[in-house]
């Protein structure tokens, strides 16, 4: 027997996580069983934080980095009349403040990562006669188990919008190309406007393909549905 088959398989050392799909690790296999235990209990802890959703605002938010393009309707639910928005979203990491030395302490000091800005640009289609130039500007940004969304308004952050938690759909399955969506609801009153939100994104890996945002809004003076598709822009 070789020295890795002893540092391996000797008496004293740990036998378990042998077996066929089992995680492997070095630190199973040495010497000392306390070590060897710690070890399994950390990747396991480490495995159901992953499974109940804390880890997932911060895969959503870098995995939708880059650009995009988007189709959006909007349908009036009293009127049935349809309306378009088609154009470009750009999802990039920025500095919060006019200057680099006024950056968020905690940005700088690495325990939290910058925020990303949603910019949209494009074409509102009011009418086959109307054409309109629209821009939209938030910022989105990783809360303990949540990704949150905040309005922009003069290129200064305003009130929170929506307060995403993502979690696996609950079916389970994966599409014929390996990716899978994750989704997350939520609701907003602004004034007396209620939006309630669904936000999926295809994960393919650590990288997104497809994000559908979908808004049912209703208040005194609004009653509408938004369906919106993003895929990734190509160059």
């Amino acid at each position: 027997m070789d020295k890795l088959a002893q540092l391996c398989f000797g008496p004293t050392n740990p036998k378990h996580n042998v077996d066929k799909s089992d995680i492997v690790a070095p630190a199973f296999y040495q010497p000392d069983e306390d070590i060897a235990n710690q070890s399994t209990f950390d990747i396991e802890s480490y495995l159901r934080r992953g499974r109940d959703g804390s880890r997932m605002p911060n895969l959503v938010l870098e995995s939708i980095l880059g650009n995009w393009t988007y189709d959006r309707q909007i349908r009036h639910m009293q009127s049935n009349k349809v309306e378009r928005v088609r154009g470009l979203v750009k999802f990039v990491k920025y500095w919060s403040r006019d200057r680099e030395e006024d950056e968020d302490e905690d940005v700088l000091k690495g325990n939290k990562k910058r925020p990303v800005l949603y910019r949209e640009d494009g074409v509102y289609e009011f009418s086959p006669t109307q054409h309109f130039d629209i821009f939209r500007e938030y910022e989105y940004e990783v809360n303990h188990d949540a990704l949150e969304i905040y309005f922009v308004e003069g290129g200064k952050r305003e009130h929170l919008f929506l307060s995403l938690k993502f979690t696996p759909e609950s079916d389970g399955a994966s599409s014929t190309d390996g990716g899978y969506w994750v989704k997350a609801t939520s609701d907003h009153l602004c004034i007396k406007d209620l939006y309630s939100a669904t936000f999926r994104v295809k994960l393919n890996g650590l990288s997104a393909s497809k994000v559908i945002m979908e808004y049912r809004v209703r208040g005194p003076s609004k009653d509408y549905k938004s369906f919106t598709e993003m895929t990734k822009h190509k160059v």
